[in-house]
């Protein structure tokens, strides 16, 4: 009986460790900015609960045989030990990939609340989603066609992608700093606490905007699936600014293509 619980032990145990993943802890001498910049895989990001950067990753890649003796050209150094370097400058912490093979896996980057992040994920290789949950903070975040999911933050945002979607769910209204999304193909999704205060400057070309909140200006017809239970915003007469309780603090958001939808959390 005891080989047998031996001989399981031996079995799983590997697998546990595989499923752990990796850690990377840095504590910044200055706690001013993140940057992240050619990680190409999925990214997730949100408050840690101390004062270090964690970064926790399914890096698994093997060093071929051959490259024995030998550094990436053009490379940076791994001192991660998870396909990273990370470097602080002049108050600002540099998370980069370095190679094109981090597209391969998961990262999640957990940053102490109050720093702000720049998240440049505007590389034609990215290949999955941005994911950011319940971050206080300045976020600015770019993407060619990955979608953008923050949740349970209150901003400021700075969003801008080409072709992907932005979903951002507000816990609250920061009215510190301007809010910004934008897609010029993709759908906007906003929802945020129907006591806010907030003034939003909307811009939209051939796709709708489409809202329940009590806004200046919303008026009501035919929606699409997505904008069920909710008003359609008609432009008319160059009225493209909105308020929500008197006015506060702007939000901008901006789309050619794609539908724009306003939603009462």
């Amino acid at each position: 009986m005891k080989r047998v619980i031996l001989l399981v032990i031996v079995f799983i145990s590997p697998l546990l460790i595989f499923g752990q993943g990796k850690k990377f802890e840095y504590t910044p001498k200055v706690k001013n900015q993140v940057q992240i910049t050619k990680l190409l895989g999925e990214v997730s990001v949100k408050n840690a609960s101390g004062n270090a950067i964690v970064i926790e990753s399914n890096f698994d890649m093997e060093r071929p045989e051959r490259a024995e003796g030998l550094k990436l050209l053009g490379g940076m150094e791994d001192n991660t030990e998870i396909g990273l370097n990370v470097s602080e400058e002049n108050g600002v912490v540099t998370i980069s990939g370095i190679t094109k093979q981090v597209m391969d896996y998961k990262y999640t980057i957990s940053i102490p609340q109050g720093i702000a992040v720049n998240l440049d994920y505007n590389s034609p290789f990215a290949n999955n989603d941005i994911t950011v949950d319940s971050y206080k903070g300045s976020l600015e975040i770019k993407t060619l066609s990955a979608n953008v999911t923050i949740t349970n933050c209150s901003g400021p945002f700075t969003v801008n992608s080409i072709s992907g979607n932005v979903e951002a769910v507000f816990s609250s209204v920061s009215q510190d700093e301007p809010s910004s999304l934008a897609s010029v193909s993709g759908f906007i999704d906003l929802t945020l606490p129907g006591d806010s205060k907030a003034t939003f400057d909307i811009s939209n070309v051939t796709g709708n905007v489409y809202n329940n909140l009590n806004l200046v200006g919303g008026s009501s017809e035919k929606g699409d699936n997505r904008s069920d239970g909710l008003a359609s915003i008609k432009h008319g007469n160059g009225k493209n600014n909105y308020t929500l309780n008197g006015g506060g603090s702007k939000i901008l958001l901006k789309s050619i293509s794609g539908n724009i939808y306003l939603r009462k959390k």
